[in-house]
Parts: C-alpha cells; structure tokens; sequence
C-alpha cells in the first residue's frame, strides 16, 4: 500500500512575475538543513485543469514538504512564522495576516503543478473567511525569495531570531513610512504624530523595534564599553555607520553603539512607560531610522550565524 505524503500550502506568499513567463512542471528550492523541499504551484479556482501552459489565470504560490512529506503541523507554523519574519527583514513588507500552513495530501497536486482551492476548502467556500485566506497573497519578486529562503534556515533553528523578526514585523505593521514619504513629512513638519491615536502606534512600533534588538544582543547595558563586548559577541560592529538619511534626516548615519544608546534613552524616558515627565515627541523620522538599525543588526547577525553553523 502506498503512503500517503503530506504537503503543506504556504498561505499569503506568491511570486511577483515582471513579465511573460513559461512554466515549468515543478521549480523546487531545497533546504536541507531543516528538511524542507519547496515547489512553486499554481493556485486556481478552475473546475477544469489543462495544460499547465494554456492555464490562464491562476497565482504562483508555494507548497512545502517537511521531511519528505511526513505531517507535522507545528514545524509546518514554525516554517511559515520564520517566512513572516524573513519577509519583512528582506522587503520591508508586513502582510495584514501573518501567514500560515494548510496541510493537504501531495494527490491534490495535479498535473505537476496546480492545486483547485475547491480541493482545499470544499465546493461551499466561496466568500468565507477561509477562503480568503487560502487566496488572497503578497507577490514577492524572485530576487527576494531567493534571500528570504537563503536567511529562513537559520532563523527556524534558532527561537530568538524568530522572535527578533516577528519583533521587528510587528514594528513595521504598527507604523512604516516609505522613502518617497521623508520628504513631505520634512517639508510640512508633519514628523510628529498629530494624532493621539498615531503616537501610539509609533511609540508601540518604536518599542517593538528595540525589542527586536534586545532578542539579538539581550538588554543593551549602558556601560559602553560592555555594550561594545556584546556587540562583537554577535559579530556586530560597534563603530559601524548605519542608519537613515535619505533628504538629510536626523539624526541620519550615526555609529551603532550611540545608536543603540540614544534608542535605550528615548525607550526608557517616552515609549516604555504609560506616565512620563518627559515629552513623548517619537517622530515618523525618528522611528524609520531605528528601524533601519533593526533591521540591520538582525540581518548582520543572521549572516553571522549562518557562517558560525
């Protein structure tokens, strides 16, 4: 009797195609450190299959294997959480849902590459809250998921880059501003939240961002000089210029450890406290920078540890 193999469906990623493409039957990414092969499907709502070349219609999506097909549902989370997280670091994206896997047999792949979501859901679906979820996708270009599969590895096998991601995700979601933005938010002095209901959600992302920070290096002392020693602990570069400074913003490139140093201050004596004595004037501008030193020490550290396992 044949055993049956399991596959799991990686909710609300798709590839982002820039132009015309013809399909192979399978295009499979292997990761053999944590023992998941992935292929690129095509999703559709087509009762009928044709030939992969003439389907029109349907949306690259992406299906993973866990150890050869067996059925394990919390790495398959724990896999889609490290994609979440990876996502963000790679693109500076943060879908509305985190994504998530839907285990389904491999017999439902036909013809090489396509999945119907009826198979999935059931024929009564339609315009349900899990349908939606099984459609509905971010289309990432294929230089991103390259990075994105070449950094997942290393953050499923370690818990505290899952949390540094998904902290650093969460930043991003509660409160981003796009690079074209700087400038009119320069312009109209518009940098400080107006509203009460924005101050909170920058102070929110803005904690979350140095949380992210803190699930890397642990809780930055502020001696300096011990600052410094956990830095190169994580292969971080203390004297480092990083930072945000596109149209001239401040603070703009500054070295890691002041960095770090002035963020602690602002966390402690505006955001980390529903009482202060002290102003709580986080700006728009303020937060991208310390995101951008997020991000950074996140993906320094990943690369770090990648060439340490």
């Amino acid at each position: 009797m044949k055993t049956r193999r399991w596959v799991y469906l990686l909710t609300g990623l798709g590839l982002l195609h820039k132009e015309k493409v013809t399909y192979p039957n399978i295009e499979e990414v292997i990761l053999d450190n944590i023992g998941v092969r992935l292929r690129r499907i095509s999703l559709t709502r087509k009762d009928r299959i044709r030939k992969p070349r003439e389907e029109l219609g349907h949306q690259d999506r992406f299906v993973f294997y866990v150890s050869n097909g067996i059925k394990d549902d919390n790495f398959a989370q724990k896999f889609a959480d490290a994609v979440t997280g990876s996502l963000a670091l790679a693109y500076d994206l943060a879908p509305e849902e985190a994504f998530t896997s839907i285990c389904i047999s491999e017999d439902m792949i036909k013809l090489g590459r396509f999945i119907r979501v009826k198979d999935i859901l059931g024929s009564n679906a339609l315009g349900s809250e899990p349908y939606f979820r099984v459609v509905k996708c971010t289309g990432v270009p294929s230089e991103v998921l390259d990075y994105i599969w070449h950094i997942v590895p290393t953050i499923v096998k370690n818990q505290y880059l899952m949390d540094a991601s998904n902290f650093y995700r969460e930043s991003i979601t509660q409160a981003w501003v796009a690079d074209d933005n700087v400038l009119d938010i320069m312009s109209d002095n518009s940098d400080i939240p107006a509203s009460q209901a924005d101050r909170v959600r920058v102070e929110t992302a803005y904690q979350n961002a140095f949380k992210a920070i803190e699930a890397v290096i642990g809780e930055p002392p502020k001696d300096k000089r011990k600052l410094r020693i956990k830095l190169l602990e994580a292969g971080i570069n203390p004297d480092e210029m990083v930072g945000f400074d596109l149209y001239g913003m401040k603070p703009g490139k500054e070295a890691i450890l002041k960095k770090i140093a002035d963020m602690q201050h602002n966390r402690d004596k505006k955001v980390a406290h529903g009482k202060t004595d002290e102003p709580r004037n986080i700006g728009y501008c303020e937060l991208k920078d310390k995101q951008a030193l997020a991000g950074y020490l996140i993906s320094t550290h990943i690369e770090t540890k990648m060439k340490q396992d």
